[in-house]
């Protein structure tokens, strides 16, 4: 017999590749968190968990996978019967990346707080790739992040999109012009995500066009990272508008680009996952505060980013 205090305790070692920082976040020993595991590996007859690394053996994932759809269901359904009581409350976990977190989710928890102040929001920080794998294991309700590379297995829907910009230091000799191509960066060291990435591979087929090669003094995967370091003059970097908070923007060097196509971020999320009562009422203030349609929202954007739900 399977108990839910058993999947609980598998899901706590693969979040943290740790009995004893797992035992932590359960409030409970080490000992309980091994006797646990035990059992349920008894059940499944498989083991689930390398005791020499902490990491889940591939038994072990496809088990966290059942099991973190399981308890979501549960979940849910308290949420489902309190929303048809007028009352939207649970908790849901959703997956973020940087340059978008840094300035959405106070907007997220201010309007949450105001329309479902029961309603328990949970986020996570990532890079696209990150919040993929989590979104398919089930870590996550959904993730606003860049378009995933397994359409197979998610959906995505995009919601708006944002210019890209060149970041350096005030000093750089690129910093004063108001407007630049790709040509004006070849051969200048600049940094940049590994490739392989969405970004990268964009950014570098656009080069190509032009007959350019771009020089990497860098290979970064994380936006909030690269601009951070051209923040600190390591190099130029080419990043979405919203990398750069708004009450440093006089502070640094900052260049449109030309010819470059806008970054796209959406919703991505499993496919035929059926929502709890909770995560349909933040899906639905994400489309709202989205909505071309909206200019109580538009006050509230970024410089650069521009709604595309209708």
């Amino acid at each position: 017999m399977i108990e839910l205090r058993q999947l609980r305790t598998l899901l706590a070692i693969e979040d943290f590749k740790s009995f004893s920082q797992a035992a932590a976040s359960m409030n409970t020993v080490q000992s309980n968190v091994s006797a646990h595991l035990a059992r349920l590996e008894e059940a499944v007859s498989a083991v689930l968990v390398d005791r020499r690394t902490g990491a889940l053996t591939q038994e072990g994932a496809a088990v966290a996978i059942r099991a973190r759809r399981l308890l979501s269901e549960l979940e849910a359904i308290d949420s489902d019967i309190s929303a048809l009581k007028n009352d939207v409350r649970g908790r849901v976990r959703v997956g973020m990346i940087g340059t978008v977190a840094r300035w959405f989710v106070p907007v997220l928890l201010e309007e949450l707080g105001v329309r479902h102040p029961n309603l328990d929001l949970e986020i996570a920080e990532g890079t696209t790739s990150a919040l993929e794998a989590r979104v398919h294991s089930n870590a996550f309700e959904f993730a606003i992040m860049t378009r995933p590379t397994n359409t197979d297995e998610l959906i995505f829907r995009a919601i708006f999109e944002e210019s890209l910009v060149l970041i350096t230091t005030k000093d750089h000799h690129l910093a004063n012009r108001e407007s630049i191509t790709l040509v004006d960066l070849d051969s200048e060291p600049i940094l940049l995500p590994p490739r392989g990435t969405q970004f990268r591979d964009q950014v570098e087929l656009i080069a190509a066009q032009a007959g350019i090669v771009l020089t990497p003094k860098a290979e970064i995967d994380g936006i909030r990272l690269l601009a951070s370091m051209a923040f600190d003059g390591f190099a130029p970097t080419i990043a979405p508008s919203s990398a750069i908070p708004e009450f440093l923007i006089d502070r640094f060097g900052v260049v449109k680009i030309e010819g470059l196509p806008p970054r796209r971020v959406g919703v991505a999320r499993r496919k035929k996952m059926q929502h709890s009562a909770a995560a349909k009422a933040v899906l639905a203030l994400v489309d709202d505060f989205f909505s071309a349609s909206n200019p109580q929202m538009k006050q509230r954007y970024p410089a650069g980013i521009r709604p595309l739900l209708p």
